[in-house]
């Protein structure tokens, strides 16, 4: 594999690389969305096309705990097991509470004008498992979604028929990032606010769940974010609670057809994030955040899906970030898919992991794990 050392100037941003053209919006409601999906196992390298009749004509969003949430050209979203073939309606795409008809709107993005952006992420409170007992579930899991282009919180159950807000009384909206992590939904905004998401507590909201703050980054902290050219995961795992900071190049251009961009991923921040309870586990955790360096014999992946850790093993490098290409901001209008790999912790390189073509006007590479 070739290794690109990410601390040096690049010479090889040629502005005809076809990795970075420029593609003209796609529009899935008049085009196929096709039932065939590649997938690529990291184990051997070998991509695979998978038949996936239930996926056909709708958009995968993201993934979590094994299943696919996906929507359909009537914004109907639903959860797919792509390996049961079981297929769980959620509410309508119509049903969350801030719907784009006003100018708080960025850009007037509207579910029906871009549903591929209208839903950034999704997280589940447990996993699902489908019963033998009439079609029912052993679990009703709780399903979070980051929605709108303010980036707004909603969760929704599998019974439920429309998306509950989650209230937020001393902020914007803009969340990044959701995670469950030991019992409970964690929200991170793109200041670096940390809040803890109570979905017992709609009584004093009058329907709405509640996210309260418990961390924020101190100002003269360098973590480096930055809004315009970095990306913020949460990262649940078995040996602690992550927070991931993902740094980009771009260089922004023009050209006679339409507005260009090129970006790569050229670093990563790493925080432990230590949540502390007193005796009572009902009242808020207490949060400090630790800078690291290492792994161990950890990988993480990030990507519009879920993030996660893994250990290591004869296929799973240890000490290292699996990234895929998430960069929505700019993925749709000039085909994004590109900006995958392997950052090394230790010697911070990057590796490809995938050495064929990803890009795809409105689908992102996506984790399934």
């Amino acid at each position: 594999m070739v290794e690109i050392n990410v601390e040096d100037e690049d010479e090889d941003w040629d502005e005809d690389e076809e990795h970075y053209c420029y593609h003209e919006r796609y529009d899935y409601r008049k085009n196929s969305v096709s039932e065939t999906r590649g997938l690529q196992r990291l184990a051997t390298g070998k991509t695979y096309d998978v038949e996936l009749p239930e996926a056909s004509g709708r958009l995968i969003l993201g993934t979590n705990k094994g299943w696919l949430l996906t929507l359909g050209r009537d914004l109907q979203i639903s959860l797919l097991h792509p390996l049961l073939r079981q297929d769980i309606p959620l509410p309508h795409m119509g049903t969350f509470l801030h719907q784009p008809h006003s100018e708080e709107f960025i850009l007037y993005v509207s579910p029906e004008q871009a549903p591929e952006v209208f839903i950034q992420r999704v997280a589940m409170s447990c996993k699902l498992h489908p019963s033998k007992n009439n079609g029912m579930y052993s679990s009703n899991p709780i399903v979070m979604a980051i929605y709108g282009a303010r980036r707004y919180l909603a969760y929704a159950r599998l019974t439920d028929k429309v998306w509950t807000e989650v209230f937020f009384p001393i902020m914007a909206p803009f969340i990044e990032d959701i995670a469950y992590y030991k019992g409970k939904f964690y929200a991170l905004n793109g200041r670096g606010d940390l809040f803890v998401c109570d979905i017992n507590d709609d009584s004093e909201t009058q329907g709405r769940a509640k996210g309260t703050k418990i961390y924020s980054w101190p100002t003269d902290l360098d973590i480096g974010m930055n809004y315009n050219n970095s990306r913020t995961y949460l990262v649940e795992s078995g040996f602690g609670f992550w927070l991931v900071v993902r740094e980009f190049k771009a260089k922004y251009f023009k050209a006679p057809h339409g507005a260009r961009v090129k970006y790569r991923t050229c670093n990563f921040t790493l925080w432990k994030m230590e949540l502390k309870y007193s005796d009572h586990h009902s009242e808020l955790p207490s949060c400090t955040c630790i800078p690291e360096n290492n792994l161990g014999d950890q990988a993480l992946f990030i990507g519009r899906a879920t993030c996660l850790s893994l250990p290591s093993s004869e296929y799973i490098r240890p000490n290292c970030i699996y990234f895929t290409d998430d960069n929505l901001d700019v993925f749709y209008h000039v085909g994004g898919g590109h900006d995958m790999g392997i950052f090394n912790m230790e010697t911070h390189t990057i590796e490809p992991f995938f050495h064929g073509k990803s890009i795809h006007p409105i689908s992102p590479p996506l984790w399934y794990i």
